[in-house]
Order: C-alpha cells, then structure tokens, then sequence
C-alpha cells in the first residue's frame, strides 16, 4: 500500500531552525530582543563580573572600586541581558557549531572589547587584569549560558519558568555541564577501543611440528 504523499507525517520531528533564518529575523525584527530582554542573564553575570572590577578598583579607594562597580553594573544590564535575548532566539539553531562560534565566541568578544572600552574611558585602576579575568569567566559562562537555556534553564517569556527553579536547577546543570567534555572523550575512546585492529597481525602456530 502507497502512502498519499498529501498527508501529514505526524512521526516525523520538525526540522531544526536554521542559523540563517534566525539571525536574519532578528535583523529584520530587532525589537524581539527587547521582548526577551533576559534579566536572570543580567543579574547572574553582576553577580559575577561586578566582584571583578570592584576588587581591581579597591587599591584606589571605596570610592574608585564603587564607581568601577556602578560602571560594570549598567555595562551588564545592557549587555548581559541583551545576551541572553539573543542566546534565547538562536539555543536550537543549526547547525550547532556555527551557531556555538557565533554564541560563545564571537558575541563575547565584542562584548568584552565594548567593555574595556567603558572602563578605559573611565579610567578603572588596574584595569588589564581585571579585563583578563572578565574575558575568562565570559568565555566559560557564555558556553554554560547556552547549555543550560538548550535544557530549559534562565529563559525568559513564554519559554521560562521561576528563577528560584532555576537556581534549584543550578548544581545539576554545573554537574552536567563539566561532565560533557570527560563524557565526550570517553566516548571516543570506547568506539576506538571496540574498532578492530587493522594492523595486528595473527601468528597461527605451525602444524605438526616435529618432537
């Protein structure tokens, strides 16, 4: 029996969005990211990047590492939560390594140089190393803010939950976020392990060998 090609497939999985196709809806519709503007993205990476400037400030005085930090705050409400909007509208996108580069890569890096800028123009005391080790917890929160909203986790709009659930989430996705790449590498090495050895070569002991 043939299968009307009319009907619908109600088995098959819809097709993942594509990269393009998202990145072009939100240059034509731009005012979706004001919508899914994220504040749980904002007040996660004040709480993490704000210690940062403020510790580097001190040396300078209350006063200065206050400055730094009322700096740093506004510089993560904008972009962090702009972050998070983007991040949100692009999560499932394919594929999956263009879509990584873009989220944990290049958007870090000019958040990072737009950043250094708002502190140089302000004249942030000690200003390298503080950059240094802002640019390090980026790159590794940006991989995690993907990962974790990919899971359901600090989305915002229809597609979120509470905060408070997803900090309840918080340890399980930690676990399960610096497990991927020990999961990964033991993966490779059982389908290498179970692989048979091209190049061994098996000795069979001769017959009738003589006493």
């Amino acid at each position: 029996m043939t299968r009307n090609p009319a009907l619908p497939r109600f088995n098959e999985a819809p097709a993942a969005p594509r990269f393009g196709d998202l990145m072009l809806s939100i240059l034509r519709h731009p005012q979706q990211l004001l919508v899914l503007w994220n504040w749980k993205n904002a007040l996660l990476s004040l709480i993490l990047r704000g210690p940062i400037f403020f510790g580097a400030a001190l040396r300078q005085g209350l006063g200065a590492a206050i400055a730094a930090l009322f700096a740093e705050s506004i510089f993560c409400a904008l972009s962090a939560g702009f972050y998070g909007a983007v991040v949100q509208s692009l999560m499932d996108a394919e594929p999956q390594w263009l879509t990584g580069v873009f989220l944990t890569v290049l958007m870090p890096v000019i958040f990072q140089v737009l950043e250094y800028l708002l502190h140089w123009f302000r004249g942030t005391p000690h200003l390298r190393v503080a950059a240094i080790v802002s640019l390090l917890v980026s790159a590794v929160s940006a991989l995690f803010n993907w990962y974790a909203m990919r899971r359901g986790t600090f989305l915002v709009g229809r597609e979120g939950g509470g905060f408070g659930g997803d900090l309840r989430r918080l340890p399980r996705l930690l676990f399960g976020f610096l497990a991927v790449l020990p999961r990964k590498i033991a993966g490779k090495l059982r389908a290498y392990a179970s692989q048979p050895q091209s190049g061994a070569v098996c000795v069979q002991p001769p017959e009738n060998l003589p006493v």
